[in-house]
């Protein structure tokens, strides 16, 4: 009987484990399909910007009265999904992030119907400013579940297939968004980049709640003003500069500067700021969070810029400037799927410095690019600096480890800051040299092609001072131990 019920013991034993294998294992690939559930908004996000951008003149031409609706179109998105994002982190925090990820949803699908059934600008611009406080919410909350559901090893590859996602929205969009247009008309640009938030809606349920299990402090109104305020006018101002008389350009920054030191000042003294000022001051914080804005910054200016010379240079149309685009966006692509095992394998420092130098040198070549054509020298280059952009991903994961999981959101809100901080930048550099270079262009004026060259060396020569820069701190940067991480949060 003792070694009968040994056996049914040791039965019984085996059993247990052979089924905790397996749940384990089950967990394990569930996260996997959840990281899906999470790049799919992301990807919507990407296009409600890129496939907005063929359909500019139809959009103006069909509200003909309202100058510069198409434009508006884009701005009105991105100012609000970048103003809004530090908010709703602390609202994740406070009620939940599968609970804020189905509002986000439910509110950019909305937005994209309510755009595309419009019959006047206001109706359209309310759609776009939906669509933005969707986009605010979704972003955040993809990078606050990640940073939650992955550790260790996995969580270099999950954040760069989460960034594969963003570099697929960005290469599809300009082109679906062309094919709508040559083949029907551009109210069904903003549904079709809503599809992949549809799906995910679909298949919310199976994200886990990772509600707060403690009293959080009350909310800091005012450091969340101050931080709502201070992106939007900043983002404006960088946006719509090169078009603002002298005297409002003045006045913007003199209220973003004082708006900027009453917010530092604000959080510095409250007892529950929104941002707690001493994560952000310290260098594991900081330092990947600056190479992000900066690899954002060179990312779209090198787009704007690839896009300027296949257009204007070269004379291709806006559909093939785009196909020339994808082996730069590929390279991007390919590298955001493989910067997580290239992270494991050569450490964040080696993988940022070898990136940055190939990219410093690839950028060298494009120096002398000539009116005729890319020789194979610089497609070598536009692919390096490609390869260089795949990697933020890494700097995104670094960045938000500061934050404890308590403060995931917040810590995922301020790294979407950064981005759309970096990109926006990015989209106004070349238009800054522009305007420096030809103070009196006026729209209508044509350019020669020589002259748009030599602009083009100029707009090389900055991003290269930005290389620069970035490989400086490339060389500062580490991957830091879980213990001073931890020593980091609880400061």
């Amino acid at each position: 009987m003792a070694g009968g019920s040994n056996s049914i013991g040791l039965f019984t034993d085996a059993l247990g484990l052979i089924m905790t294998s397996v749940m384990t294992e089950q967990r394990r690939d569930d996260r996997w399909l959840l990281l899906v559930l999470l790049c799919l908004p992301t990807m919507s996000i990407l296009l409600s910007t890129n496939i907005v951008m063929a359909s500019l003149v139809p959009i103006g031409k069909a509200f003909p009265n309202v100058p510069s609706i198409g434009e508006w179109t884009l701005i009105v998105y991105s100012l609000t999904a970048a103003s809004l994002s530090i908010p709703a982190g602390d609202l994740g925090d406070r009620y939940g992030l599968r609970r804020l990820y189905t509002y986000g949803l439910i509110i950019f699908i909305a937005g994209a119907c309510l755009a595309a059934v419009a019959n006047s600008a206001s109706l359209l611009i309310l759609g776009r400013i939906l669509s933005g406080v969707g986009s605010a919410v979704l972003a955040p909350v993809a990078l606050a579940f990640m940073n939650r559901l992955f550790s260790g090893k996995e969580k270099p590859v999950a954040f760069g297939y989460w960034s594969a996602s963003v570099t697929l929205g960005t290469v599809i969009g300009p082109l679906l968004g062309g094919w709508i247009e040559s083949v029907s008309n551009w109210r069904f640009v903003f549904p079709a980049a809503a599809i992949p938030t549809i799906f995910a809606l679909v298949m919310l349920y199976r994200l886990p709640t990772y509600a707060s299990n403690q009293k959080l402090p009350p909310m800091d109104i005012r450091g969340f003003i101050g931080l709502a305020l201070l992106p939007f006018l900043t983002l404006y101002t960088i946006t719509m500069g090169s078009g603002l008389t002298a005297s409002i350009l003045i006045t913007l920054l003199a209220v973003i500067v004082g708006l900027f030191f009453w917010t530092w000042r604000h959080l510095h003294v409250s007892n529950h700021p929104a941002i707690n000022l001493r994560r952000l001051l310290h260098a594991q914080w900081w330092r990947p969070s600056m190479l992000q804005l900066l690899i954002r910054c060179l990312f779209m200016a090198m787009l704007v810029l690839l896009t300027g010379y296949f257009h204007s240079i070269q004379g291709k149309s806006e559909l093939d400037s785009t196909l020339a685009l994808l082996p730069f966006c590929l390279a991007v692509g390919a590298m955001s799927f493989t910067s997580g095992f290239a992270c494991k394998r050569l450490g964040v420092r080696r993988l940022m410095v070898m990136t940055f130098l190939i990219a410093f040198a690839g950028a060298l070549t494009l120096l002398s690019v000539d009116a005729i054509g890319f020789r194979w020298m610089d497609w070598l280059a536009v692919v390096a600096v490609g390869v260089l952009v795949g990697n933020t991903a890494q700097l995104s994961r670094l960045a938000m480890a500061n934050f404890p999981a308590e403060e995931s959101m917040r810590g995922a809100s301020v790294n979407t800051l950064i981005i759309n901080l970096g990109l926006s930048l990015g989209a106004a550099l070349p238009t800054l040299v522009r305007s420096i270079k030809l103070p009196q262009l006026r729209l209508s004026d044509i350019i020669p092609k020589q002259e748009l060259l030599d602009i083009m060396h100029i707009e090389i020569m900055v991003l290269i001072l930005l290389f620069s820069l970035g490989l400086w701190q490339a060389f500062q940067i580490k991957e830091y131990s879980d213990s001073s991480q931890q020593i980091v949060r609880q400061n």
